[in-house]
This record gives structure tokens, C-alpha cells and sequence, in this order.
């Protein structure tokens, strides 16, 4: 038996990675470790200052979040969609109301912070409303739908992770004991 077949030998073989490792020098270890920090404190001052770069940054990164999951998809049975949440036949008015109660009554101090932010709870009753008119089809609101509501119906442009958490809380309030619950 020749020592290339041998499988006692064949444990002992290192990748190709853990022998640069070895064979790497300590200094440019902790040279480069220093260049990756410094290049991060850059990046990371350049986002805070310049608002185009940083937006650039979060489109890249959403791209290659969007061409991850892609790949990750392929030959991948399609998901079905998410079926809407039942909420109850309310307007807008009825519907911040019930909201209003519910966190009247709730001693959490998130609701405690919702009550001090009129503002917030009118946005949740019209996303209330916008959600049970978008689902009227039988299918659950995309967030892209919701933004178009938003913006065509209200005038206002909100931001992807913004019309999320609407989704969101408007999903979560309509969960038994939730004050949008329709059962």
C-alpha cells in the first residue's frame, strides 16, 4: 500500500485555507485586521455624512439580498402567498377608536408609548383601512401595494421597512384579544 491511498495520511492533509493560515505572517495578519477596521470607520463616517451613499449602499445591499434569495429559490416549489388577515368591517374612525380603547387599557409600555403618539395611531387606522380594502381579492396586501395606497390615497410616501411595520401591527392587532380582531 503507497502513502497516497493511505487513509491514515489523508486525515492529516490541510485545506488550502488552513495553510495559507500557518504559513501567514502575524504582522500582515494585524496589518490587514487594521486596514479592515480603518475601512470600516471610513464607510461607516461616509454613510453618516453623505445620505447618496448611503441609500447606494442600502439599494446594493437589498439587491444582493433580492439575488440570494433568488438563487436560493431555484427548483424550489413556489410558495403560496400568504392568505390576508380577517379584520372587521370598520371605517377608519371606528377603527382608531377600538385601537384607542385597546391601549387605554393595556399597561404595557408600549402602549403607553403608542397612547403619546396620535400621529402613530392615525397612520395604523388608515393602514387598517387601506389593508382590508387591499385584500378584498383574497390575497394579503403587498408592501408595494400598501405604498401605493399610501401615496395615491393619503399623500404619503413612506419607506419600505415603515409600510412593513404597518403590516405588520396592522396583522398584529387583528390577533385574537387584539382590538382589530374580527372574531
Amino acid at each position: 500500500m503507497t502513502a497516497e491511498n493511505d487513509p491514515d495520511t489523508d486525515s492529516l492533509r490541510l485545506t488550502a485555507e488552513e495553510l495559507a493560515f500557518l504559513l501567514s505572517d502575524p504582522q500582515s495578519r494585524a496589518d490587514r485586521e487594521e486596514r479592515n477596521a480603518r475601512a470600516n470607520r471610513n464607510r461607516t463616517e461616509r454613510r453618516r455624512s453623505d445620505p447618496a451613499y448611503a441609500e447606494r449602499l442600502r439599494n446594493e445591499d437589498r439587491l444582493r439580498q433580492r439575488r440570494h434569495r433568488a438563487k436560493a429559490a431555484i427548483g424550489q416549489p413556489e410558495r403560496e402567498p400568504d392568505p390576508p388577515v380577517p379584520l372587521p368591517a370598520l371605517s377608519a374612525a371606528d377603527a382608531l377608536r377600538r385601537l384607542e380603547d385597546h391601549l387605554d387599557a393595556a399597561a404595557t409600555p408600549q402602549a403607553a408609548q403608542l397612547r403619546r403618539r396620535p400621529e402613530a395611531l392615525r397612520r395604523y387606522a388608515a393602514a387598517f383601512e387601506l389593508y382590508r380594502i387591499l385584500s378584498d381579492r383574497g390575497e394579503r396586501p403587498t408592501r408595494g401595494a400598501l405604498a401605493a395606497a399610501f401615496a395615491t390615497r393619503l399623500g404619503l410616501t413612506l419607506t419600505p421597512s415603515q409600510i412593513q411595520k404597518l403590516r405588520d401591527q396592522v396583522e398584529g392587532f387583528a390577533r385574537p384579544g387584539g382590538p382589530w380582531h374580527a372574531g
